[in-house]
């Protein structure tokens, strides 16, 4: 597919009730079952859903698309994939396409999704101040200089602003220094880790699963870092991970989501590279020029609109 072509892509991450088994108590909150249900169904009248298969050919020029086509993605392969996209979907007989890390029972949580854990138990204020009552006086002025780094992103004093500019701090900056520290917190205010890990990501078993009931699989990466921070060893060393754990239950060639959305130039050759022929980020548009930049539309935040 060498033209431009339209596309809706949809992009969920947790979907699960309060007290159910994909949140667990945590105060992780997504989009509630029933409007998930209920966004599906409006979807289905206004859109012909189409697999990952279908834009497989499309975009290895053997088909096109219907008009107005609709792909449903999932990214960070959590429990809720399991526990309710599958059933909803395999229930409708819509297949989805589930983005998943490169984790076995032996990984902890990748240091984004600590990040989501201490958010929801501390809240953004004692989060940050626990943090920073573990810095040496040395650490302090890297993290006081990254935080005013991006104060001119995040102006706003808003919570939500506040709490993406510590985000982009941990995430980014000081990702490697902090991501020890924030284990340590982790254990301390929630538990343990590795057990919540465990429970956490689709497992072998669930994935064989979903595969066997018609869902399909790309890759998104092993630690789920920004493509645009880390080195392109790394970002290489990412895909290669992607693409050897893809092997065990997708067939190739494969697509891929950028973690946080993060795109670098050079991946579009990487993926190739490795066996991937599309590559998603969370940008908002439905016109898409560059397979490997296909842009989204969130679906939970479509709810709140």
């Amino acid at each position: 597919m060498n033209q431009p072509f339209d596309l809706t892509v949809m992009m969920y991450h947790y979907i699960r009730d309060p007290g159910d088994r994909a949140e667990a108590g945590s105060g992780l909150m997504g989009m509630p079952v029933g409007a998930f249900e209920a966004q599906l169904d409006e979807l289905s009248r206004r859109y012909t859903f189409v697999t990952w298969r279908d834009m497989q050919m499309a975009l290895q020029g053997n088909s096109i698309l219907p008009e107005s086509a609709c792909l449903l993605t999932f990214d960070d392969g959590v429990c809720d994939h399991y526990l309710h996209a599958f059933r909803v979907l395999h229930d409708r007989k819509i297949s989805g396409l589930f983005f998943v890390l490169d984790r076995s029972k032996s990984d902890s949580l990748v240091l984004g999704h600590k990040i989501h854990f201490l958010l929801a138990t501390l809240g953004l204020d004692a989060f940050r101040e626990s943090i920073w009552r573990k810095l040496g006086t040395l650490e302090r002025a890297p993290f006081i200089q990254a935080e005013e780094s991006y104060q001119r992103k995040y102006p706003s004093d808003s919570t939500d602003e506040r709490t993406n500019l510590l985000k982009a701090v941990l995430q980014r900056d000081l990702s490697v220094e902090l991501d020890p520290l924030l284990s340590e917190l982790f254990e301390k205010h929630v538990g343990s880790e590795k057990e919540t890990a465990q429970s956490y990501y689709l497992n072998r078993e669930q994935i064989q699963e979903m595969a066997a009931g018609g869902m399909h699989f790309g890759g998104h990466s092993r630690t789920h870092p920004w493509f645009d921070w880390i080195a392109a060893e790394a970002r290489k060393t990412e895909i290669q991970a992607s693409a050897s754990w893809l092997r065990q239950f997708e067939a190739g060639p494969w697509a891929f989501a950028f973690p946080y959305g993060g795109f670098s130039d050079d991946s579009p050759d990487l993926l190739r590279e490795q066996g991937f022929i599309a590559a998603f980020t969370t940008r908002t548009q439905i016109r898409h020029t560059n397979p490997y930049s296909i842009g989204r539309l969130d679906g939970e935040e479509l709810t709140h609109a």
